[in-house]
């Protein structure tokens, strides 16, 4: 390969350096010299490519890399279903590898000679399809560890990065003595750079040589040992401004907890752990309410792990404690959307059939079932037009601040919907609400005028119609407390009587008590696959966000437990329910007939 003179006045550059610098400066300073140079030809663009890439693939976690090698592209993206990589092996072949080794061999620089080396034998089989070269591996130990110490790395975490590639090449190929070599060169490392402030230095060698009897001797492992200590200790202390770290300190907690449980020291488990949530309770008794809750979660969540029950319990009186004054700490943001009346009315319009009340209901009924379809594809748009927002994890918090349920990053694919299709039923809340509005105002119904249109369905019991009358009454005359406790455990019976009409039964068995059953709920109703076949998908997760779902509004089961606040029990939440009544008045028997 002919490599152009300005890029051959690049690579000298580097390989004279003696100062700080990793392999990205070399990727920049060859991108910055190409800009200056227009068009090139085939072979020097060839040239380039080589140079650039292989300075620019960054490291990647193991079993991350599009390609299955420890190298990955700096940048990926996708267009259409088109996947675009820079760097991209692609672009390169056999020769690239060949020359790569070349290069190895003759440069001087640690950094080029570990890069250079360490690429062609990572891609040596995807590239060239050909078995690695031995002494490319020797090669990139060798410059990883005289990288490191002639401290060529400009953080830490880089040398921490050599080192621990250069120890798992050097345990690939068998080669004993420079195992040796890196273990005395990551201890030296390690002891330098043992400042409280890097935490990627201070633990990397509980990760990669803990309990590894063949590498480290015992005195070295009891010294891992007691340096982590010494790091938890000097990390919880308060009066240290500059050393006082929680999240450093659950570094060190955790790795300690892993030893003493191999000890069977529950005590050391259980005082580590409490050294590292003390530092996070005095940092949340500092903070606001909303810091306070995020920081005391994940340490109640651990202790309780840990079987740590009355400390958890302590922390979760302090979060009750913190959570006070919550609602002041909260920011609103909203979004404007521009609805006129006209829209209201006609969608009024569209759906009141006159002197047709029956029909009207139904109506109303079909259109705000949220349909799952639609969520899904909004699901997918926002990943596109927004990614960000579908890589941020989602904490959805009570009036209180209390967690209640997480939706995670793109991958959560069932919370990324629920959530998506409670935004619909709250987008389309007002709409409902109008519309029934509307129509009560139009028709003026009595209870008994609805309770007709909801007994065609099968649902309705005959032994419930009283019942169902109270609660209609109170929801028409306002009295939303009272509508909604008596309409929502109704809902959860027609449930059952549904799971009664498809030949399931609608009771279980209750554990630890052979022979006694009890009625099923609604959760296990609604997570019966069977029933959510016959409710339809669009129905049946409907139900679910507004009922069980604590991405949704869960009301079933906060209403069963006491934790709906005075003000929730409103109108519009009252016109939910309504509307699921309605919704479940669709489910018709199907009759059949039989032909002689």
């Amino acid at each position: 390969m002919v490599i152009p003179p300005w890029i051959q006045e690049v690579l000298e550059r580097f390989d004279s350096k003696t100062e700080p610098h990793n392999e990205v400066d070399i990727a920049q300073s060859l991108s910055g010299e190409r800009a200056k140079h227009g068009h090139l030809s085939t072979e020097e663009w060839k040239a380039f490519l080589s140079e650039h890439s292989v300075f620019f693939f960054m490291e990647s976690r193991e079993g991350t890399s599009a390609w299955g090698t420890y190298f990955a592209p700096m940048v990926e993206w996708t267009q259409g279903e088109t996947t675009f990589r820079n760097p991209d092996i692609a672009q390169l072949d056999a020769e690239t590898i060949t020359y790569w080794g070349e290069r190895a061999a003759a440069i001087t620089n640690p950094v080029m000679k570990a890069r250079y080396a360490d690429a062609a034998w990572d891609f040596a089989k995807v590239i060239a399809n050909s078995k690695p070269n031995y002494e490319c591996a020797l090669m990139a130990i060798d410059g990883y560890v005289e990288a490191t110490n002639r401290h060529f790395y400009t953080m830490e975490i880089e040398a921490v990065q050599w080192l621990v590639r250069a120890l798992h090449l050097a345990r690939s190929v068998g080669d004993l003595h420079r195992v040796k070599k890196v273990v005395d060169e990551m201890f030296d490392f390690y002891q330098m750079s043992l400042d409280p402030g890097h935490a990627g230095v201070w633990t990397f060698l509980f990760d990669n040589l803990y309990e590894e009897k063949k590498l480290i001797s015992t005195s070295q492992e009891a010294k891992i040992i007691s340096d982590l200590e010494a790091m938890l200790a000097r990390l919880t202390v308060v009066g240290e401004p500059n050393e006082f770290d929680p999240y450093g300190a659950q570094a060190a907690a955790e790795r300690l907890v892993q030893h003493y449980k191999k000890q069977n020291d529950k005590a050391n488990v259980e005082r580590v752990m409490k050294a590292y949530g003390g530092a996070f309770v005095t940092m949340a008794e500092m903070a606001n309410p909303m810091l306070a809750m995020s920081w005391l979660q994940p340490v109640i969540e651990r202790y309780e792990q840990e079987g740590m029950k009355n400390e958890a319990e302590e922390l979760r009186l302090l979060q009750i404690k913190k959570s006070e004054n919550i609602a002041s700490d909260m920011k609103h943001y909203s979004v404007g959307v521009n609805v006129t009346k006209k829209d209201y009315d006609d969608l009024a319009r569209s759906l009141i059939v006159e002197g047709g009340l029956s029909t009207t209901l139904g109506n109303v009924a079909a259109h705000f079932i949220p349909r799952v379809d639609q969520a899904k594809a909004m699901v997918q748009e926002i990943k596109k037009v927004a990614p960000l927002l579908s890589i941020i994890p989602i904490t959805v918090v009570d009036r209180t601040g209390r967690p209640v349920a997480k939706v995670g990053t793109d991958g959560d694919a069932e919370g990324r919907l629920f959530r998506q299709l409670a935004q619909m039923v709250g987008f389309s809340q007002a709409f409902l609400s109008y519309v029934i509005e509307t129509v009560i105002a139009g028709f003026q119904p009595g209870a008994d005028d609805i309770l007709a249109v909801l007994y065609r369905s099968p649902l309705f019991l005959e032994s419930r119609r009283s019942i169902l009358r109270d609660g209609l009454a109170a929801y028409l005359s306002k009295d939303h407390l009272n509508g909604i406790h008596v309409l929502v455990p109704q809902i959860e019976e027609m449930l059952r009587t549904l799971l009664a009409l498809m030949g399931i039964p609608p009771h279980k068995s209750v554990p630890r008590h052979p022979g006694i059953t009890d009625v099923k709920n609604m959760n296990d109703a609604l997570g019966d696959p069977r029933v959510q076949e016959v409710l339809t998908e669009n129905l049946w997760r409907y139900l679910t966000v507004l009922y069980i779902d604590r991405r949704g509004m869960n009301l079933r089961n906060d209403l069963a437990h006491g934790l709906v606040s005075a003000e929730a029990f409103n109108q519009p939440t009252a016109d939910l329910v309504f509307h699921s009544l309605l919704a479940l008045s669709l489910m018709q028997k199907q009759e059949t007939t039989s032909q002689e």
